[in-house]
């Protein structure tokens, strides 16, 4: 090999190199795993984004997390489908809810849901979300209603608001 082969080729595998220790520190430092996760409440501290009230009922916290990495948090489901009516122009990246039953999150696209009045969330938006569909089934046969998907909710929702 020539003195300028050598150099070429030396001068080639640092970049090689180089190039493999960023591409390791990028992959190491970036955060673990891209799926969404719901935000920490502080109950009966932290403000709903909708209406100014503070968040107390653990059964009907919501909360989205936008593209821009931005986490809004809400009293009530029904609130944060209306804060998305009037703020259109803010994409979702994903949607939280929690459970009626046992307060545990979940994501707002997978959950099943109960609309009626006599279920009194802090807003009076009547929103109850279930992760299991029996269960919200059965309080839905409970009060003579039936059963949404999200968007279903959200379409019902966005129709009561404008009314």
């Amino acid at each position: 090999m020539s003195g300028h082969s050598s150099r070429l080729w030396a001068t080639r595998f640092r970049a090689i190199v180089t190039w493999l220790v960023v591409a390791f520190i990028a992959v190491a430092c970036a955060p673990a795993g891209s799926e969404p996760v719901p935000p920490d409440i502080a109950y009966g501290h932290d403000i709903c984004e909708q209406c100014g009230m503070m968040i107390d009922d653990p059964r009907f916290a919501a909360a989205m997390l936008l593209e821009n990495g931005q986490t809004l948090k809400f009293d009530d489901a029904g609130e944060m489908f209306a804060y998305h009516v009037e703020h259109p122009d803010q994409p979702v990246r994903a949607w939280f809810v929690h459970d009626y039953e046992d307060q545990s999150w979940l994501r707002g696209e997978n959950a099943f849901y109960v609309v009626n009045e006599k279920v009194h969330s802090p807003m009076g938006t009547g929103v109850a979300a279930f992760v299991r569909r029996p269960a919200a089934e059965k309080l839905a046969q409970d009060l003579g209603t039936s059963v949404l998907t999200f968007e279903e909710a959200r379409k019902m929702l966005r129709i009561a608001k404008h009314q």
